[in-house]
């Protein structure tokens, strides 16, 4: 569903309208501003949020009636090349410090640097969590997959596209990783989920997972 989601040019035009607004965005405003009808843009933002990429909510009351629905990123993204560039200053500037924990916290930082406030998420939160991992992994190039039980979530990450980095410095690569992947569990719900991520669990796959 992720990867069918960013195959359309225009879904990924709202997104990085999104992103570059990095405030929650109501329907008719995303029309003006892309040209859309207000149907068509509908339409699309719906997909997008059922794979994880854009959440719904709902904005202050302005008057009688139901208050406007509201949409907004859940992900960075990796227009402009922002990722690639974090990964290679990290990886060429922190090769001798605690590059671990320097890594996580960036990897974090800039997940809440680049994506708008995020209220409490409708449903499951071991849901939500998982399946916007799997929506940032998969726009980040990892082809993830993944499998949910009642204790929690396992994704597959089967095509790291940053291999060679990873391979010269784990600690820093996959600090990265580690640490988008918690602050996506941390932002829909601040306790109650953990998070783990074991690079090369086994040839070609890295294993992300979401425990309750």
């Amino acid at each position: 569903m992720s990867y069918g989601a960013l195959a359309v040019p225009t879904r990924r035009h709202l997104l990085d309208v999104l992103r570059e607004q990095r405030r929650p965005m109501g329907l008719r405003e995303l029309a003006t501003i892309t040209g859309l009808h207000a149907n068509t843009v509908r339409f699309h933002l719906d997909v997008l949020t059922s794979a994880g990429f854009v959440a719904r909510e709902q904005g202050p009351p302005t008057g009688p009636g139901r208050p406007a629905t509201l949409y907004r990123s859940t992900s960075p993204g990796t227009s402009g090349g922002g990722y690639r560039l974090l990964v290679g200053i990290l990886a060429d500037r922190l090769a001798e410090a605690d590059t671990e924990g320097l890594a996580e916290e960036a990897g974090r930082k800039w997940l809440d640097a680049s994506a708008a406030a995020d209220p409490p998420p409708e449903g499951d939160p071991l849901g939500t969590a998982t399946t916007r991992s799997v929506a940032l992994f998969t726009e980040l190039g990892f082809a993830p997959t993944a499998e949910t039980s009642t204790s929690g979530s396992r994704i597959e990450l089967r095509a790291c596209p940053f291999i060679d980095e990873a391979r010269k410095h784990p600690d820093v690569v996959c600090g990265v990783h580690r640490g988008l992947l918690r602050g996506v569990a941390e932002a829909v719900t601040p306790a109650g989920l953990t998070t783990r991520l074991t690079p090369f669990a086994r040839p070609g796959v890295c294993l992300a997972e979401i425990i309750r």
